[in-house]
């Protein structure tokens, strides 16, 4: 801190004010080392107590080895050595496991996000549950996703586009479908589907609909 610019100070009062200045930053570097050094600490522990289990299982296992040599049991040797290395492929293969199964529900839940985008709000949980069974996530030799749609164990689709465009063509999909100007949701045809029938007699799904494309008229006919 430089306060020979500073017009009008006396040494004594520069003295003064460098001094209390380099007090108190100097108790904040050491309020900062201090933490640094905590957390340093705490995680030199964490792995401290990690590597000592895994040593004292590596020396309890070259004891065992050690004392089965000594004894000439070639046999509970060879049956030594087969346990430990079962244990450590069991251990690989779970942890190889939970990753791919990880990975597989990263990318299948992206592709059913996508899929469900393409369905009004009414009928999203509907859906959700048919298109998730529809759904399938396979990986290529370079753990690429490989994404297929299947309907009555045929594959319809291998992406998104090609299940939109499909769906697109289905009367369980279109009626329930954004933007489908062919007998969809939203159009005149799905409206006059029902529209002669008396409001009390609609299914749970044209209440739904009807609710849908003509909120104020829903409202008047079930006095809400």
């Amino acid at each position: 801190m430089d306060l020979s610019q500073i017009e009008g100070l006396t040494e004594d009062q520069v003295a003064a004010i460098t001094a209390m200045h380099n007090s108190e930053t100097e108790g904040l570097r050491n309020k900062n080392d201090q933490i640094l050094g905590e957390k340093k600490t705490f995680q030199q522990q964490v792995e401290e107590k990690a590597q000592a289990l895994e040593d004292a299982r590596k020396a309890a296992v070259a004891a065992e080895e050690q004392k089965l040599i000594a004894n000439g049991e070639t046999e509970k040797l060879k049956a030594h050595y087969e346990t430990q290395l079962a244990e450590q492929t069991a251990t690989a293969q779970s942890l190889a496991e939970k990753a791919q199964n990880a990975l597989l529900q990263r990318d299948k839940s992206s592709v059913l996000n996508s899929a469900l985008s393409m369905i009004h709000d009414d009928y999203k949980d509907l859906a959700k549950a048919q298109l998730s069974n529809m759904l399938e996530i396979s990986y290529n030799e370079d753990n690429l996703a490989i994404t297929t749609f299947k309907h009555d164990g045929k594959v319809i689709a291998n992406n998104i586009d090609e299940f939109k465009s499909w769906a697109g063509e289905q009367s369980q999909f279109k009626v329930i479908m954004k933007g489908v100007n062919s007998g969809g949701a939203g159009t005149e045809q799905s409206k006059g589907g029902f529209s002669s029938k008396p409001h009390k007699e609609y299914t749970d799904k044209e209440r739904l609909e009807f609710k849908r494309l003509d909120p104020e008229g829903f409202r008047k006919a079930y006095n809400l």
